[in-house]
């Protein structure tokens, strides 16, 4: 078994999100939810949140009585699937409705209108239907209810470890930090679970409590990443190690710090999995994230719900450029997984579509009138006008700047070096004239 360098990973579970434990003679046995019919103990003791924290509890009793110092981590599935938990948990939120958001309303409207690295097949005509449907159908009212009764359940469980430390005269000389893997949408931008750079998905908590070393009330506002708990923790610590060891920032001087509120202008990166969609540089109030898709720049101060695009805002130009030029950087240096892709965009195209549900014309985008049924509506001159590259109405030129080609940033007059290039359609968007996709008029 792979320890991660653990010293004991006797019940740490990979692979399976199991909800039950049953343990006999130092025999862990696990079991789905779905499987709890098979299984015969007592559920407020096996259900996985209660079953980790009490093994937890035992860990810490034992090394306090040792007098010996320790290191646990605790890591707890829920909320997660399967959306089941035990009662009274299962029901404790049963006379809440759940609001649908914001976002997510505005989101199937196509006002505005996702970005490409967020796309979901929405018909904006069925718009209303939909956000009804979340509102008021049992199904997602049902899953916010057993979630919220999970997070509960954490919530308690929390609670109780405190007061336990708290008995056993232990919580001047422990630092508990409360953090997670990655958040979840909840319907935010019309979407569930994770895997996008908005902040429900990828912003997570990292609350410390260190009585009488860390001020209570303390903010940190700096941007910081998973890989820097590791070198975080061990600088709280004080464990000596090699920073040179590990890719992450060891942030203990500001978390410790006698500063209330502390902010410094930190860049750091994030990146999706496999799939190879975008790449992300974030900072205590910019982000911006590339993709196979015109570049997004988000001003989280001024938009919290991230729905403006401020990248072509020439109020902004220093930053976008200097986030884009760090954000590049970090793709190379890490091989983020974009980087594999043949093309990406770091800068809008010439030849650009209006994003947004028009309002020329009700319930449709752009895109539409690629489709013959709707192809007509580009012969009316305020639609052709807001999406000349799908009523191919565009200027013969191609875009300034770079876009990422082939493992480097190049231009469109590196199209033709390979004649694979053009046969690519983010190359055909950006380089028109290079790729020969348009008539030169005399």
């Amino acid at each position: 078994t792979r320890k991660f360098g653990f010293k004991s990973v006797k019940y740490r579970y990979n692979r399976g999100h199991w909800k039950l434990f049953n343990e006999t003679d130092g025999s862990v046995e696990a079991f789905e939810w779905s499987d709890s019919n098979k299984f015969s103990g007592n559920l407020n003791r096996a259900y996985a949140t209660d079953f980790l924290f009490d093994r937890a509890q035992e860990y810490i009793n034992k090394n306090i009585k040792k007098g010996k110092p320790y290191a646990l981590t605790l890591s707890i599935a829920d909320p997660h699937a399967p959306n089941d938990v035990r009662p009274p948990y299962d029901s404790m939120f049963n006379d809440m409705n759940f609001d649908f958001p914001d976002t997510g309303a505005v989101a199937m409207r196509k006002q505005p209108m996702l970005p490409g690295w967020a796309a979901l097949d929405f018909d904006p005509e069925e718009a209303e239907a939909n956000i009804a449907a979340y509102q008021d159908g049992s199904e997602w009212q049902t899953l916010m209810r057993k979630k919220f009764g999970m997070i509960k359940l954490i919530d308690d469980r929390v609670g109780k470890l405190l007061r336990f430390l708290k008995r056993k005269d232990q919580t001047h000389n422990t630092i508990i930090v409360f953090t997670s893997d990655h958040g979840d949408m909840m319907g935010e931008h019309a979407r569930d679970s994770k895997g996008v750079p908005y902040k429900s998905s990828a912003s997570v908590p990292m609350i410390i409590t260190w009585p009488g070393k860390i001020q209570a009330s303390k903010t940190v506002e700096t941007s910081y990443s998973s890989v820097d708990f590791l070198p975080t923790l061990l600088g709280l610590m004080g464990v000596d190690f090699d920073p040179n060891d590990y890719q992450g920032i060891d942030g203990s001087d500001e978390i410790l710090s006698s500063e209330l509120v502390s902010t410094s202008n930190q860049t750091r990166f994030f990146t999706d999995s496999k799939k190879k969609k975008w790449a992300a540089a974030v900072n205590h109030r910019y982000k911006m994230v590339v993709s196979r898709g015109e570049p997004w720049f988000f001003d989280m101060q001024l938009d919290p719900d991230e729905l403006t695009n401020y990248f072509d805002d020439i109020q902004y130009k220093d930053v976008v450029s200097d986030m884009k030029n760090q954000l590049i950087d970090a793709m190379v240096a890490f091989q983020f997984p974009l980087t594999k892709r043949l093309s990406a965009l770091v800068n809008t195209p010439a030849c650009n579509d209006a994003k947004d549900q028009l309002e020329d014309l009700q319930y449709r985008i752009c895109s539409d009138f690629t489709m013959e049924k709707y192809s007509s509506g580009c012969k009316w001159p305020s639609i052709a006008e807001k999406c000349p590259f799908s009523c191919n109405n565009c200027q013969c030129e191609d875009s300034e700047g770079d876009l990422w080609l082939d493992g480097s940033l190049k231009t469109c007059s590196n199209a033709t070096d390979d004649t694979s290039y053009c046969s690519d359609p983010v190359v055909q968007k950006y380089c028109r004239r290079t790729c020969g996709l348009c008539t030169i008029l005399n």
